[in-house]
This record gives structure tokens, C-alpha cells and sequence, in this order.
């Protein structure tokens, strides 16, 4: 009798743990640092959707749309990556690394090699590698893919690659996407100016890498480039604003 009812124990606990683990798990993200005003919006069962404040501390699922308000920022934790989202943007985190970045711009920082996908309205490509990266889209539905310091790939779904350097942004353009030009941008001039590095309290893991890639590139260019890049409005034209004692005005460079 004992021993039966020590077997029916053990089929119970059995089957409880087999209930459990056949249970899907969501997986989230955590969002440490929420400026202003940030909500996730989300689809649930019954074909609603669902709006709420994005709060410190916060855990965030894949697949949610999250939104940042004017003036409004944040810091989430995915693993090893650091991503922040700037004001104005909307982010899919469609999984531990692949991200959908609706419309404005995101940052994403970690010091470990490894392989990530960014996609926008109209353009997709993969780095591996490491670095720290600002992504923002274009109106033409690419994106500008601005490493301020890391090492690795860029390529696309067509096979067209390119390796990153600190400072040289790349357009990533079309579906099927391709890699437009590169351009040399001054990384100090865009340190300053970059909210998504210098409006945050603590400073990124990786600060340490960006202010030596700054430091070398001030070394190898001595105020040669003073340009920030503007928006693409097409697939052939580039907007660039120039800073300088000889040139503040708008151009555009054709590509």
C-alpha cells in the first residue's frame, strides 16, 4: 500500500512539473531608466489593444510597440545590450536580437562580439560584432547605421557587407536593401550633440571605447571633417549640415 501510494506521488509530481514546463514563457526585457513620458502598446487576446505607462524597473515583452513621447527618453536591458530609445521613436524588440525600429532613433551599446538584426519600414541588415551604435531612421524608410566606436560587419540580405569604424556612418537603403555610402562624421562634434549618450545619468558601459575612438580620431583628422549628417529624403540625395567658421548653411550631396 505504501509503495502505491509513493507511485501515484511520484506520477502526480510528475505531471504537475510536465503542466508547468509545457507553459510558454514570455520573454521580456527590463527598462531601467524611464524619462518623460514612454508606453508600450500591445495586442491581447481578444484582438484589443492594450496602452500602458512604461515605469522604471518595468518588464517589457517582445513584440510590443514602444513608444517614446517628445522629449522623452529610455534605457532598457536585453542580456548584454544596452538600448536606448530617443525622443519621438517607436521600437519593436521582436526578440533577444532582432529590432524593429518604427520611425526616430535608438542607441544600442555592448562590449561582447555578437550578431543583432535592425529593421525599418523598408530596409533590414545584421552587424556582428561589438560597438556602440546609433540607428535612425530616414524618410525614405532606410536608416543611418552611426558606430561611435565597436568592430565588426555590416551586411545585408543581397550579401553586401562592409566592416564598421568609429565615426563613418553607412546608409542602408531599399528592399532588398543595399548599403549606400559612407561618410566620415566628427565624433566628437556628434558626442556633444547625441542625447542618447550625454542626457543620462550614468554613462554607458562602453564610454570608455567611444572617448578612445574620439581621442584617436582627433589625432588622425586634426578638425578635418566638420559635418553632421542630415536626413535622406530619397534613395539619391543626402542632406548634410556643415558647422565651421566658412559654412553653416544646408547642402545636399548627391550620391
Amino acid at each position: 500500500m505504501r509503495v502505491f501510494k509513493t507511485q501515484i506521488f511520484l506520477n502526480a509530481a510528475t505531471f504537475v512539473a510536465a503542466f508547468f514546463l509545457c507553459i510558454p514563457c514570455k520573454a521580456v526585457f527590463k527598462a531601467k531608466l524611464v524619462k518623460g513620458k514612454i508606453e508600450s502598446i500591445s495586442d491581447t487576446l481578444n484582438n484589443t489593444v492594450s496602452i500602458h505607462p512604461v515605469k522604471d524597473d518595468d518588464l517589457l515583452e517582445y513584440n510590443q510597440l514602444i513608444c517614446a513621447a517628445k522629449d522623452s527618453r529610455g534605457e532598457f536591458q536585453l542580456n548584454s545590450y544596452t538600448i536606448r530609445l530617443g525622443s519621438l521613436s517607436v521600437l519593436s524588440v521582436l526578440s533577444e536580437n532582432s529590432f524593429f525600429l518604427h520611425s526616430g532613433s535608438m542607441l544600442i551599446a555592448y562590449k561582447n562580439e555578437s550578431e543583432f538584426k535592425i529593421s525599418t519600414s523598408s530596409s533590414t541588415a545584421t552587424f556582428t560584432g561589438s560597438g556602440t551604435i546609433l540607428i535612425e531612421t530616414t524618410n525614405n524608410g532606410g536608416f543611418k547605421f552611426i558606430p561611435f566606436e565597436g568592430r565588426g560587419t555590416l551586411k545585408t540580405e543581397n550579401k553586401n557587407s562592409q566592416e564598421i569604424k568609429g565615426g563613418r556612418l553607412v546608409l542602408v537603403l531599399g528592399k532588398p536593401s543595399k548599403l549606400g555610402d559612407a561618410y566620415d562624421l566628427d565624433l566628437m562634434l556628434l558626442l556633444k550633440t547625441c542625447r542618447l549618450i550625454n542626457s543620462f545619468p550614468e554613462p554607458l558601459d562602453t564610454f570608455g571605447r567611444i572617448s578612445l575612438a574620439v581621442y584617436s580620431q582627433e589625432l588622425k583628422l586634426k578638425g578635418k571633417y566638420n559635418a553632421l549628417i542630415g536626413d535622406a529624403p530619397n534613395d539619391t540625395n543626402l542632406q548634410v549640415w556643415a558647422f565651421g567658421e566658412d559654412s553653416d548653411q544646408e547642402t545636399d550631396n548627391k550620391k
